[in-house]
């Protein structure tokens, strides 16, 4: 009884919760990154730092004040960018794995006697 509970469970319960829990992990992953965030602000300044003249300054203060706010937007922009790419490599390796694990979750219980029975006909890897 306690074999056939064991069964049911693995090829049932336990396969869905697998699988739910391998999506869940992807589905935080994706939150935690925030890809659409991130494109959305490619260009913002980084960490929203800027700088902020007073109205009535010199020309030299003005150009000084463009370019400044031009570098946080440079360096806001690669910073998102790679956090984009690892956020696509990291997500593209989770669902691989995630989905080779589902694949050969079924295959596991039967692995053992597999094993057994290719050891005992002489087959070794």
């Amino acid at each position: 009884m306690l074999v056939v509970g064991f069964f049911q469970w693995w090829y049932l319960r336990g396969w869905k919760h697998f699988a739910r829990k391998t999506f869940s992990t992807l589905r935080n992953l994706a939150d935690s990154f925030s890809i659409s965030l991130l494109l959305r602000t490619l260009f913002a300044p980084y960490k929203q730092i800027s700088a902020y003249g007073s109205g009535g300054e010199s020309v030299q203060a003005q150009f000084g004040d463009f370019f400044d706010k031009l570098l946080s937007r440079m360096i806001g922009f690669i910073m998102r960018l790679l956090i984009i790419f690892v956020g696509i490599i990291v997500l593209t390796a989770v669902l691989i794995i995630g989905l080779i694990a589902i694949a050969v979750w079924p295959l596991l219980p039967i692995l053992p006697l597999a094993s057994v029975i290719l050891t005992i006909a002489g087959i070794t890897f």
